[in-house]
C-alpha cells in the first residue's frame, strides 16, 4: 500500500513538474511543456529563437539573422526571366515568382521575345515603368541585336536596359547576319545621294554633295574640264556619269585631283562612267567605261 503512494506521488510531480525556459539568459516563462515551432537548431551562424508562453506552454520560433543570411529578396528580389510575348518591340513581362516594385542599377534579366528588334525597342517589367534598351555602349539602338525566340542577358545601368551579348558576338536573324565583327557595314540597301553638276567650260565637283556625280554636256559651251574641289578621304569611293550631247563629241580633261588615265573623248548621243578612289591625296581612276 506505501509502495502504490509514493509511485503515485512520483508520477503526479513529474506529470505536474514546472520548466524554466530562457532564451538570451532572459527569462521567458515556466511550463511543463516545450514546443519549438520550425526549430533548426541553434546556431552563431546566424540562426535564432524566439519563445513565447501561451496556454501552458512557451513557444519557441526559429528565425535567422540577415547579417549573417541573405533572403532571397536580398539577393535577387525576383527571379529574372522574362518573356514578352506581346508580339511588338515595346516589350513587357511580368517576373514568374515575384512582382518587381522598381529599377535598381546592376539588376540582370533573361529577355525573351517573340518580335525582332530591327530599329529601337523599349521594356516594361511588372508595370515598373518604360525604358528604353541599347546595345552595350548605352546609346544604340539595338538595330536587329534582338531577335525573337532567342534569349538575351539584359541589365539596367540606372537608365536604360543594356545588352549584354551583342558586342563581337554573332547575331543571327530571321534572315542571317552577323556582327559587325571586322568593323564592316551590312545593309539591306544603302543608296547614296547623286549630284548633278551643272556644265561648264570649267567644272569643280563637289566630293561631299554625294557618291554619284553627272553632268550632261552642252553643244554651246564645248569641251570642258573637271576637276575635285578637295584631294577627298582615304578609301573614299565616287562615280562620274558623263552624258554626251546629241550634235557632237565633247572631250573632258581633268584637274590635278583626279589622276586619270587620261583625257575622255565621248560620243555624240552616248554617255560614259567613271570609277575614282581617293587615297587621301588625291583620286585615282579605277575604271572607266564609254559609249553607253
Amino acid at each position: 500500500m506505501r509502495a502504490n503512494f509514493a509511485l503515485g506521488f512520483l508520477i503526479s510531480t513529474c506529470a505536474f513538474g514546472q520548466i524554466a525556459v530562457q532564451v538570451g539568459g532572459k527569462p521567458v516563462g515556466t511550463a511543463n511543456t516545450i514546443n519549438f515551432t520550425n526549430a533548426a537548431g541553434a546556431s552563431a551562424s546566424g540562426i535564432l529563437h524566439s519563445c513565447t508562453p501561451r496556454e501552458g506552454r512557451i513557444d519557441c520560433t526559429a528565425s535567422y539573422n540577415t547579417a549573417f543570411i541573405a533572403s532571397h529578396d536580398t539577393i535577387h528580389e525576383n527571379e529574372n526571366y522574362c518573356s514578352s510575348t506581346n508580339g511588338t518591340s515595346a516589350y513587357t513581362c511580368k517576373l514568374p515568382f515575384k512582382s518587381l516594385t522598381a529599377y535598381r542599377a546592376g539588376m540582370t534579366f533573361l529577355l525573351s521575345t517573340d518580335a525582332t528588334c530591327s530599329s529601337s525597342c523599349t521594356l516594361n517589367i511588372d508595370g515598373a515603368g518604360i525604358v528604353s534598351v541599347k546595345r552595350p555602349d548605352g546609346t544604340t539602338d539595338p538595330g536587329g541585336a534582338i531577335v525573337k525566340g532567342q534569349p538575351q542577358w539584359i541589365f539596367y545601368d540606372g537608365k536604360v536596359f543594356r545588352l549584354m551579348a551583342t558586342s563581337g558576338a554573332p547575331v543571327v536573324a530571321e534572315t542571317p547576319s552577323f556582327a559587325d565583327q571586322r568593323g564592316d557595314v551590312r545593309a539591306r540597301r544603302v543608296m547614296g545621294a547623286m549630284d548633278t553638276m551643272p556644265y561648264a567650260s570649267s567644272i569643280t565637283l563637289d566630293v561631299t554633295a554625294g557618291d554619284l556625280h553627272k553632268t550632261t554636256t552642252s553643244n554651246n559651251i564645248g569641251n570642258a574640264s573637271l576637276d575635285a574641289a578637295t584631294a577627298g578621304l582615304a578609301g573614299q569611293h565616287m562615280w562620274i556619269i558623263i552624258a554626251n550631247d546629241q550634235i557632237s563629241a565633247k572631250t573632258i580633261t581633268f584637274g590635278p585631283h583626279l589622276r586619270s588615265a587620261g583625257p575622255l573623248t565621248g560620243t555624240a548621243g552616248k554617255a560614259a562612267t567613271l570609277h575614282f578612289i581617293s587615297d587621301g591625296t588625291g583620286w585615282y581612276e579605277v575604271a572607266r567605261t564609254l559609249g553607253l
